[in-house]
């Protein structure tokens, strides 16, 4: 069990438009980097537009059971690379221990993101992590779970209401990207950026939902843009 204490950030944050990464690889070939100014309560992408500061470690995880090298990139069984932004301060975690002394580790934090991280990045930051550890014997936990605070809202950033674009076809793969394609869309029409400033916008702040998974042959996902970050 990890309890999440607290997570402090170093002034500054970045994301990236990285090249065959991302949810949207095809469609950005150019490499772009966005650089964010961090206060107290805010992520500032420029002087209009502030994201609400919800710090997280996106690598959070155990020893894997097998031994050997595994590339940090996707999750596994021990965790890892989960880029779960509700895993702030306050909240507990709950871990597998698949190896003698568990041999916990995080890093890959981030000032913000999106829910499905999009473009590959959510704000990351060189942070200072504080957190404590406790072993419940017994618990045969196969995967993370983990307890949000009381009376934190999943997102602060929901007062002004949401853009909200959606798409519908039998692949939620592709639907979360033709989504997001419709945000990108917006922004750019809607808020003078480049298509690559609304990406890595999108990595940021847009949260991705499973909206419909039953009638099939066609789901729907919803990429949900939250208008109070406008200024």
């Amino acid at each position: 069990m990890v309890d999440i204490i607290s997570i402090k950030h170093k002034d500054w944050g970045w994301n990236a438009v990285i090249p065959g990464f991302g949810l949207l690889a095809e469609d950005f070939p150019d490499p772009y980097l966005h650089i964010y100014k961090l206060g107290e309560t805010t992520c500032e992408f420029r002087p209009d537009i502030h994201i609400p500061y919800e710090p997280f470690c996106g690598v959070m995880g155990v020893g894997p059971r097998e031994a050997g090298r595994f590339t940090t990139i996707p999750p596994r069984e021990n965790a890892g690379n989960i880029d779960i932004r509700h895993l702030t301060p306050g909240s507990r975690a709950f871990f597998p221990v698949l190896v003698p002394g568990a041999l916990f580790s995080c890093g890959d934090c981030h000032s913000a993101q999106g829910d499905g991280e999009v473009n590959g990045t959510g704000i990351e930051t060189k942070m200072t992590v504080t957190l404590t550890f406790n072993v419940q014997k017994g618990a045969n936990i196969p995967e993370l779970r983990f307890i949000t605070p009381p009376g934190k809202k999943l997102t602060i950033a929901d007062e002004g209401g949401y853009y909200v674009a959606t798409a519908h076809g039998p692949d939620l793969y592709k639907n979360s990207q033709q989504a997001i394609r419709y945000v990108i869309d917006y922004l750019s029409s809607e808020h003078n950026m480049t298509r690559e400033q609304a990406f890595c916008l999108c990595g940021a702040a847009v949260d991705l939902k499973i909206s419909e998974i039953v009638d099939a042959p066609n789901w729907i996902v919803s990429a949900y843009l939250p208008l109070s970050i406008f200024k």
